[in-house]
């Protein structure tokens, strides 16, 4: 501390080039001011300041320490109003996420959140369609399909493994149609009688129910195949074998507060081993 109050004082005296005006601005003794740059020289070992009774200038190692010392202090004077501003973070949040993604871990982290910023409030809403952020009034998604926008900010926060899912013997028969978000590109033909259903959760449970088989990312699957009510396997030729969950947010600057320390904390949480 005491270094970068010397640090702060010398900052002052070479912008007014007055020990007496920078004690001044300081509300300092001039006695502390002389001191505090003495004790600065001393340290590294150099002269900063050429004084007489009459003027303040600054040496030639002078300037070169000031200019990097005010590039830091700048920085410290951000890091201070940064801490400041999420202090005192508020405001509403509008958050979309998918049908398949694993809710329990988002809603500790929301908890917790909401635990830390008290003025913030956050309204999530379940949706697979894509995130239409005007009309919905959306800050931020989270999706399993990155948006071709260029309005929008894609970042992968996590890739899961994707497996077909089939009732026990079942993987293999083509009677059953492959459905589900992730199949959707399998085929574009719908034949009379069979089912096309875009809703992971809905498509888990047609699989369930012996009506169908699935694609599906594998934490979904992994109670049913563990109490034997599903048959895994990887995914068909045409699916991906990965899907990436992207958090998506519009592409302006500066960000909402509330939305920036909202992003750092999904992106700390789904980052994570």
């Amino acid at each position: 501390m005491d270094r970068l109050q010397n640090i702060e004082t010398f900052a002052e005296v070479a912008g007014q080039l007055s020990f007496a005006a920078a004690a001044r601005r300081l509300g300092l003794p001039a006695s502390t001011v002389t001191s505090r740059i003495r004790s600065l020289e001393q340290s590294l070992g150099v002269r900063l300041l050429d004084r007489t009774t009459r003027r303040v200038a600054l040496t030639p190692a002078g300037a070169l320490f000031l200019d990097r010392c005010r590039r830091a202090l700048d920085e410290i004077d951000a890091a201070r109003d940064l801490v400041a501003a999420e202090a005192k973070a508020s405001g509403l949040l509008r958050l979309s996420v998918p049908t398949a993604l694993p809710m329990a871990p988002l809603a500790a982290l929301t908890s917790d959140f909401l635990r830390d910023y008290p003025q913030i409030s956050i309204t999530i809403t379940v949706d697979d369609t894509p995130a239409d952020f005007m009309a919905d009034g959306i800050d931020l998604a989270l999706r399993g399909n990155r948006p071709g926008s260029d309005s929008l900010i894609a970042r992968v926060l996590s890739q899961t493994p994707v497996v077909l899912a089939a009732p026990p013997g079942q993987l293999a028969n083509d009677d059953l149609p492959i459905l589900g978000p992730l199949a959707r590109h399998l085929t574009d033909r719908r034949e009379v009688g069979r089912i096309a259903c875009e809703s992971f959760a809905l498509a888990l449970e047609l699989v369930r129910s012996g009506a169908a088989r699935g694609c599906f990312p594998r934490p979904m699957c992994d109670a049913g195949h563990a109490s034997g009510q599903l048959d895994l396997a990887p995914p068909p030729a045409g699916v991906e074998t990965q899907l990436t969950l992207y958090l998506v947010y519009p592409d302006r600057r500066p960000l909402p507060q509330r939305l920036r320390l909202f992003i750092d904390r999904l992106v700390a949480a789904y980052s994570s081993p």
